[in-house]
């Protein structure tokens, strides 16, 4: 379908160089080891994309690591749906030879999009982990090429609705944090731009444009829009750059000696791929600092990261704290009151009987206040 785009423009030009970049110390990077908040970190690590020897590699909070493997190739890119045990990537089945969207179900792996036809490619989770939506190539005889654009699954029936059809190439998508829009990078002329589509009306606004330079690697934390960039038109070096809604900025590690790429914002901080020590390794930045995980670094580039946080008791509407509107909320959910939904139902259950009730409502109510 053809899409209508919106008037509104956030258009960067050579002025980008006049945004403000906060400093960042980044001389401890390799002297401390990094203390991350609990959780499960996903990553994947290739010696060169054209290799073919990609793996997919999941740490649990307790710090153990494991590869995921299958009936696949070149895994890649993966994306936490609304559990740990929830994760979707892509990889090229061994027998169709051919790039496909895989569901890993706690210990059990279903290639989505087996026999497709298509490339399909950089998946995402919907907020509420009943959608996927990832890239689609076709060969295009006229075109002499592969044409990408946008689908969305659904996970359970695995109906593919295309969102885009046209002859620009469509990647990296990436839900809003609820699940109105879409944000992707769009290709025109080689060079990529940051765009929202608006699932509603399919409508699209572009975020950020620059002459000669290159966008891409769209991740949304919250109201937050995390993307990397080129410097420059003539310095191609990644930078990653933070939209709250009204403004871009860089982030205060970026450098034009070095590649920061792969946004992953984990709390109030955030793990990132970086070159500054060399090859392609992951690092943390605190808020202040920013530290290699040197326990995950290998002789190969380690990149494409994904972080799961350890739930918080009491914790219903996913906000990441306990705190008053949870309260609220659970309330609410146990008076059926309309389009009352709990984004994590498990962290409603304080008396840990698998049993939804007044009883943990009144846990959360002496919990809360210290009772």
């Amino acid at each position: 379908m053809k899409m209508k785009e919106t008037l509104k423009h956030i258009i960067i030009s050579a002025s980008a160089a006049c945004l403000v970049q906060l400093p960042v110390n980044t001389a401890s990077a390799e002297d401390s080891a990094a203390q991350l908040p609990q959780g499960w970190l996903l990553w994947h690590s290739y010696s060169d994309y054209s290799a073919m020897d990609s793996t997919l590699y999941l740490r649990s909070p307790e710090g153990n690591t494991e590869a995921i493997n299958g009936d696949f190739v070149h895994a890649m890119n993966g994306s936490f749906g609304t559990s740990p045990q929830q994760i979707t990537f892509m990889a090229i089945d061994e027998r169709a030879d051919e790039w496909d969207i895989y569901l890993r179900d706690n210990s059990s792996i279903t290639n989505l999009t087996e026999n497709s036809g298509f490339r399909n490619e950089d998946p995402k989770f919907s907020p509420d982990g009943r959608s996927i939506v990832f890239k689609r190539g076709h060969w295009d005889g006229a075109a002499d090429g592969f044409v990408y654009d946008l689908a969305l699954m659904d996970v359970q029936t695995r109906e593919v609705t295309m969102l885009t059809e046209d002859s620009v190439e469509e990647a990296m998508p990436c839900f809003s944090a609820d699940g109105s829009s879409i944000y992707y990078a769009g290709y025109s002329g080689g060079i990529g731009a940051i765009y929202r589509l608006d699932l509603s009306s399919l409508t699209t606004e572009i975020i950020f444009a620059e002459e000669g330079v290159t966008a891409y690697y769209p991740v949304v934390s919250g109201d937050e829009l995390y993307f990397t960039k080129w410097f420059s038109a003539e310095d191609h070096s990644d930078q990653i750059m933070r939209y709250d809604g009204s403004s871009i900025q860089p982030m205060g590690f970026d450098s034009a000696d070095y590649d920061c790429s792969d946004p992953c914002p984990v709390g109030d901080g955030m793990v990132f791929s970086s070159t500054m020590h060399g090859g392609y390794d992951l690092y943390y930045f605190d808020g202040e600092s920013v530290t290699r995980l040197s326990e995950l670094s290998s002789d190969k580039s380690d990149l494409g990261a994904a972080f799961f946080p350890c739930e918080t008791m009491g914790d219903v509407n996913g906000d990441g704290s306990f705190n008053t509107a949870d309260v609220v909320t659970f309330q609410k959910w146990l008076l059926a009151v309309p389009d009352t939904e709990l984004k994590s139902s498990s962290a409603a259950d304080l008396c840990k009987d698998g049993t939804l009730d007044v009883f943990d409502l009144c846990a959360m109510r002496l919990a809360l206040t210290g009772g």
